[in-house]
């Protein structure tokens, strides 16, 4: 019985371990998702729910964009943030005068892209702003590069209460449940009788 425990508490031990070494970052890997490098296109494929157009039809629908870096020759998977904030910085043109810096996540394998961007610089390294509906304090303009900001905003607003009462609910169940497991018995004693309560 005693053997049985330890064998399965050292399966655990060893299963959790090599969780954690498949999900933990190096450090290697900070440094390369920190790593700043230089980028430059010709040419953006924005990703539709139901379509791939060379064209920029606004953020309704979009998943991302495609755009091959002429520097080093990567394809990067824009999320829809980042397409807004390349809108923002362009007027709309979505034409780079000059080349940027961007951050990008860990080479992927899956043969749409190499590579999807994080955060965007000018040369001068000041920040490219991502429009994402979930920033506060997006001034006019900027909320301007959303198909319709205040229906988007409500939204995400909506689903982020969804969220919350989904949590709320889910500790509830847990909190039953744990509730549920307590363990009660009667005792007889010189002084009476009652229930003790053992957890």
């Amino acid at each position: 019985m005693l053997k049985n425990r330890l064998i399965m508490i050292l399966l655990l031990v060893m299963i959790l371990s090599s969780i954690t070494s498949l999900t933990a970052l190096s450090d290697e890997d900070y440094s390369i998702i920190n790593e700043k490098h230089e980028f430059n296109t010709n040419q953006f494929v924005f990703e539709y729910n139901d379509h791939n157009t060379t064209t920029y039809e606004g953020d309704s629908g979009l998943k991302g964009a495609y755009a091959n870096n002429t520097v080093d020759n990567y394809t990067y998977f824009l999320p829809d943030e980042n397409v807004r904030g390349i809108a923002y910085a362009t007027k709309g043109t979505f034409k780079l005068k000059e080349n940027i810096v961007v951050t990008h996540s860990l080479m992927v394998d899956n043969g749409r892209y190499d590579c999807i961007m994080l955060k965007m610089y000018y040369k001068n390294d000041t920040p490219i702003l991502t429009l994402d509906i979930k920033d506060n304090g997006l001034t006019a303009e900027q909320k301007s590069y959303f198909d319709n900001y205040d229906q988007q905003k409500s939204e995400y607003m909506q689903q982020q209460n969804q969220y919350a009462l989904e949590d709320i609910y889910d500790e509830q169940i847990r909190a039953n449940s744990r509730s549920s497991q307590r363990h009660y018995s009667y005792y007889f004693g010189s002084n009476g009788r009652g229930i003790i309560y053992s957890p």
